[in-house]
């Protein structure tokens, strides 16, 4: 859990804007998983400080599915793996994985990367995957104990099939629909209580087009921006609390 209350965190939740406390790291903040037709717009985005290094993380994506396409005995199947080296966040705050025809890209993948169903998204350090020696797609229990106890960041959802997990005790955002979800946003922008309360969820079975979608890839998530009379008034409250301190150290 990355959680704290600094003069920049406040700003960032008054006015909707790409800023981030230092005692934040970076987390999974935003993903659009299931457009109509070739899947030619998923993205996945990061949200952190600005500059803040990615370099030693990796973004995973791990198949909780226990039945159907995978053959594995231990299910710790990871279907998606990209390696930071030397990237950062941007100076806006938000860095966009993302392929085709998605908006802001940083980092790009190719089309239909990112798989339907129950999925666990996570933000790990590198060094702690390992794969099965007979297996190069499932992660060890090793490793699987050594991403839950240094995790960054996860978040999963289900579709309800009979068996199917999520990893690294991550939140579990599904709706209960028995529909994967397949678009997601932080609430206000990287908030993380560990709960699937930070989410804004939506399932988009039959499939969406990105723009048919509230997604918003590399800008800021719409709903947490407040009503502009909303953010005067906090704009106000807070030059009274710092004129009020100031008199105080004044004397």
């Amino acid at each position: 859990m990355r959680y704290c209350f600094s003069a920049a965190f406040l700003a960032s939740l008054i006015l909707g804007v790409a800023l981030q406390s230092p005692c934040y790291g970076a987390v999974i903040n935003e993903f659009f998983a299931d457009d109509d037709g070739g899947d030619d717009a998923e993205f996945v985005e990061l949200y952190g400080s600005p500059g803040e290094s990615l370099s030693g993380l990796s973004f995973i994506v791990v198949d909780g599915d226990t039945s159907g396409n995978t053959t594995s005995s231990n299910f710790n199947r990871v279907t998606v793996q990209i390696d930071f080296t030397t990237e950062s966040i941007p100076a806006d705050g938000f860095f966009v994985l993302g392929g085709g025809t998605t908006p802001n890209v940083d980092y790009s993948f190719g089309v239909n990367t990112l798989q339907n169903g129950s999925q666990t998204y996570a933000l790990v350090r590198t060094a702690d995957i390992a794969f099965d020696a007979e297996d190069d797609d499932e992660l060890t229990e090793a490793s699987v104990n050594a991403i839950t106890a240094n995790l960054i960041d996860a978040v999963g959802s289900l579709d309800n099939g009979e068996g199917d997990l999520v990893y690294f005790g991550a939140p579990d955002i599904s709706d209960g629909t028995g529909f994967a979800i397949d678009s997601a946003q932080r609430i206000p922008n990287g908030v993380d209580t560990d709960s699937a309360a930070d989410w804004l969820t939506e399932s988009t079975f039959p499939e969406k087009e990105l723009a048919d979608t509230a997604a918003t890839p590399g800008t800021v998530n719409a709903a947490a921006i407040p009503e502009p009379s909303s953010i005067l008034m906090a704009l106000m409250a807070a030059s009274g609390v710092g004129a009020v301190a100031m008199r105080r150290r004044l004397g």
